[in-house]
């Protein structure tokens, strides 16, 4: 499995739209502004653990798993996972998405929670890969392999994305998915200045993810 630095999927889950984008950029504070000069990572660590005192370093800082007692992980991953684990039901429970999910909402239709578990860890995997720059987390399907039907399979060889009438995703669809993440990232009260360095990538993995080209 190849892993493109560039698809940085963080910029799916707490970039926004372009109008969202445009506004976070008017309204960002001299704080801000030295948020976007520090690693992503760090920031995103330190934005999980209250926002407070220095940034640098903070990404690898090992905290307490609050979904795991008595288990460490480290602040940077905590915070990405956070966001996935908030942008995930909304993007399966948005009507125009769903359609892409029909495996994963039949399962959760029959309490299996298996593969949005599975879900959940590799998109936090290959977040963390992207944004912190170590090696060896993310071992998934690329992100053309993910996002078409045929390409898509996973636990047991079952299709994870799509199916025989919804065989790849456009750019509605896309597009669509990026204003329901940035609703994730709000309630999150991501700082304007992650949306900012995360906003300039977003479009960067449209090329892997929209296959459907209208």
């Amino acid at each position: 499995m190849k892993f493109n630095s560039k698809a940085l999927m963080l910029a799916l889950l707490i970039a926004a739209s372009a109008m969202f984008f445009s506004s976070c950029k008017k309204s960002t504070s001299s704080a801000d502004n030295h948020l976007a000069s520090t690693p992503l990572y760090d920031t995103l660590g330190w934005f999980i653990q209250g926002g407070k005192g220095s940034v640098a370093g903070q990404g690898t800082v090992m905290v307490n798993d609050p979904d795991n007692s008595g288990q460490k992980i480290q602040a940077g991953r905590l915070a990405i996972r956070t966001v996935v684990k908030t942008a995930l039901p909304m993007i399966a429970g948005n009507a125009q998405l769903s359609v892409y999910f029909p495996t994963l909402i039949g399962e959760l239709g029959a309490n299996n929670s298996t593969g949005l578990s599975e879900l959940l860890t590799n998109f936090t995997d290959f977040v963390q890969q992207a944004v912190s720059g170590q090696t060896g987390i993310y071992s998934g399907l690329s992100m053309v392999q993910a996002h078409r039907f045929t390409t898509s399979e996973s636990m047991g060889g079952n299709p994870r994305f799509g199916d025989a009438n919804h065989l790849t995703a456009d750019s509605s669809d896309f597009n669509v998915f990026v204003g329901v993440v940035a609703q994730a990232a709000t309630k999150l009260n991501v700082p304007n200045s992650v949306i900012g360095q995360l906003g300039a990538l977003l479009f960067t993995t449209e090329g892997d993810v929209v296959q459907n080209k209208k």
